[in-house]
């Protein structure tokens, strides 16, 4: 009895530190994870999670933009994400006299709800793995190059036979392991979604840049999108004529709440992790992107800063952009420093001595394996100026200045051969364009770019400002704005192309030269496939342990369980935020606006009128975030967050400063998703915004 009894305690204490971890394929789950989810809480079966037959939690679950997540909850294809997902659509229909972001939005009727043009949500329909059937055609000594060049034919290939836009269903192979494996997903398209609440930015933003990446929160960071269909319910383009989409499946929303250890598990679509990186590669991943990033976007942000200061309409305008910019600005910030907390490199190290002691056993392993760690060494070390330079060129010219961005789009899109609509093109950009705040923009990114970067990576136009303007960068500025047709958006509307542009305008001559630098910088990642190679070797030394493929924008299930923590330092978190929590920021805020209220706001919370039914079971308050231990990464944003009977109980929309390091490596003792507790989101929409017609909508239990 009691040998059963420790054997017991073993296999727990196992899934303990086995749970946390990992970004699943939902259609590809073993029989070992399939026993941790049900240790720990799990109710459903596992057809009810991904099934190909009928429906399931899947059919409710999609990729957002591509480039966020969401839920669908209700039989009329009600969409739940995140607020800062929405925040650009949001931004879009706002006006000074319509001030969406500030005063938020509700559609009081079908009609009201507002369509988005480019906004569009994927449904995945199925995943298959396809190795086999591109690897047969690679022979051996094949170079990397040559080997994707094979992949891309094949998987064109398959991609064409499956792709029907009219249907609004497209396929997509993506390579897992950095190569190793490739799998298949198909999805179905829906084009026409339009929103239909978004709360007021100090509750959905609230926090705002002092408060991202970190815990405690407040912020009721959601919004709600609707779905639209043909009169079948097949995709189309927006039309008058649609009607609410009806989903195979719709998700159950619970104001049950949860307790320290109950079961949670999250789906959305993470973007990138990098969890199988050497020692080098994390090194040249500080060097080379977060450092020259931070930098860039310092100076970036000031302008942007100041002229949302200086106006309600440039708030407006340059918020989305704003907001973007600065949340990876303190994503790469925080990085860098949990990495050096954290002592990842050393723990890479280790792990790399590990595996070439294991290498060095057999004489197979030493061929195969045997030179990947000098040769990453090398390869980081040749490339670092240049990968450092190339991070700078993307922050400097095509994320600085909107002008010159949308001057480098049409060259590229010439040379692709595309055949633009300029006037849309045109509408698109420059609405949320302001010529003086874009020529700042121009001008810090430049003088950025230089002081950064050695000489040699330098666009030919910096030899044009030293040798004719003695190197004022505000003089060519000048030169530049006064000069080109770019600055010139009513009449760049009646143009049918730029052609006629191209070699004489200033400002296309300052992307032409920009363009010819990229391509001077651009070289082959030779690192992937040795980076590839370690992956490969640390599953061979480990065939009894299960790795989870690194997160590459293909739906992902991750588990965990509602849990606080305690810091390095010692200081212990609650798993949950109370409702006094916010007030108690917005009274003593001083100077800060990110815990600003409105008026409206600050009364309704102050009187505490949330519903009774929103209030926690236990202790009678409201919850307003709350701490799992998923793991979850960017694209992550307004994943669903279930309980053990696949009920929504929250949206994932952070994650905590302490462990920043998380897209390198997981820590299960400090790694958290930040999530907005539900019942807070129903509590805003039905009684700070008489959203009632919404409430009805939804399935409550």
């Amino acid at each position: 009895m009691k040998k059963l009894l420790f054997a017991a305690m073993l296999f727990m204490a196992s899934l303990s530190t086995f749970a946390d971890e990992g970004m699943w394929m939902i259609c590809n789950l073993s029989a070992h994870t399939d026993s941790v989810l049900k240790s720990m809480g799990l109710e459903l079966t596992h057809d009810q999670i991904y099934s190909k037959d009928h429906p399931c939690l899947n059919d409710a679950i999609v990729q957002f933009g591509g480039f966020c997540s969401g839920v669908v909850v209700s039989n009329d294809g009600l969409v739940f994400t995140n607020h800062h997902c929405g925040y650009s659509s949001i931004q879009d229909h706002s006006t000074p006299d319509h001030d969406y972001l500030k005063d938020g939005f509700f559609a009081k009727t079908f009609a009201d709800e507002l369509p988005n043009e480019d906004l569009y949500v994927d449904f995945h329909i199925g995943t298959t793995e396809v190795t086999d059937q591109i690897t047969k055609h690679f022979t051996p000594g094949m170079d990397r190059k040559r080997r994707s060049e094979v992949a891309d034919s094949v998987i064109k290939e398959m991609t064409d036979a499956i792709d029907d836009p009219d249907k609004g269903i497209h396929s997509a192979v993506v390579p897992y392991y950095k190569g190793s494996k490739y799998f298949l997903s198909i999805y179905l398209k829906y084009s026409d979604v339009r929103l239909v609440f978004a709360p007021p930015s100090c509750l959905g933003k609230h926090g705002g840049d002092t408060d991202n990446w970190m815990w405690p929160r407040q912020t009721c960071d959601f919004s709600v999108f609707r779905i639209y269909a043909d009169k079948d319910n097949k995709p189309a383009e927006y039309s008058k004529d649609n009607v609410p989409f009806h989903p195979k499946k719709y998700a159950v929303v619970s104001t049950q709440g949860y307790r320290p250890g109950d079961f949670c598990m999250t789906f959305g679509y993470p973007g990138s992790t990098e969890r199988y990186l050497s020692s080098f590669g994390i090194d040249h991943t500080v060097d080379c992107q977060n450092i020259p990033r931070i930098a860039a976007r310092e100076v970036k942000q000031e302008v942007m800063k100041s002229a949302m200061n200086s106006s309600d309409a440039l708030r407006i305008m340059y918020s989305s952009k704003y907001a973007e910019s600065s949340n990876y600005w303190k994503n790469s910030i925080g990085q860098n420093k949990a990495l050096k907390d954290l002592n990842v490199v050393a723990e890479k190290q280790a792990t790399e001595r590990e595996i070439m002691d294991w290498v060095r056993q057999d004489a197979g392993r030493q061929a195969k394996y045997g030179t990947m760690l000098d040769s990453l060494k090398v390869i980081y070390d040749r490339t670092k100026d240049r990968d450092y330079a190339y991070t700078m060129w993307e922050e400097c010219f095509y994320s600085g200045s909107d002008v010159l961005q949308f001057a480098i789009k049409q060259f590229l899109g010439i040379m692709k051969e595309d055949k633009p609509n300029l006037k849309k093109d045109v509408e698109k950009a420059y609405r949320d364009i302001d010529l003086a705040t874009d020529k700042k923009l121009f001008i810090v990114s430049l003088k950025c770019y230089r002081e950064h970067v050695g000489e040699e990576y330098w666009p030919e136009f910096y030899k044009e400002i030293d040798s004719e303007l003695g190197g004022d960068i505000e003089k060519f500025a000048d030169m530049i704005y006064d000069k080109t047709i770019l600055t010139k958006p009513e009449e760049m509307k009646t143009m049918q192309d730029l052609n006629e542009y191209l070699g004489k305008d200033p400002m296309f001559a300052v992307a032409l030269s920009a363009i010819m630098q990229l391509y001077g910088m651009y070289g082959s990642d030779e690192a992937e496939e040795y980076e590839r190679l370690l992956g490969d070797a640390l599953r061979e030394m480990n065939t009894d342990k299960e790795y989870y493929p690194d997160a590459n924008f293909t739906l992902r299930m991750s588990y965990g369980m509602v849990e606080g923590y305690t810091t390095n330092e010692g200081v212990t978190y609650e798993c949950f935020t109370p409702s006094k929590s916010i007030i108690e920021k917005y009274e003593k805020r001083g100077n800060n606006d990110d815990y600003d209220l409105t008026e409206p706001v600050y009364k309704w919370l102050k009187k505490g009128k949330y519903g009774k039914k929103y209030l926690d079971k236990k202790d009678k308050d409201m919850h307003l975030c709350f701490l799992t231990n998923n793991d979850i990464t960017g694209g992550n944003s307004g994943s669903g967050m279930f309980d053990g009977k696949g009920r929504l109980i929250g949206l994932a929309f952070d994650g905590n400063w302490e462990a920043m390091s998380g897209d390198i490596l997981f820590d299960d003792k400090l790694q958290r998703t930040i999530g907005v507790d539900i019942r807070f989101v129903l509590a805003v929409i039905e009684n700070y915004s008489k959203g009632k017609r919404l409430i009805q909508e939804l399935t409550i239990e």
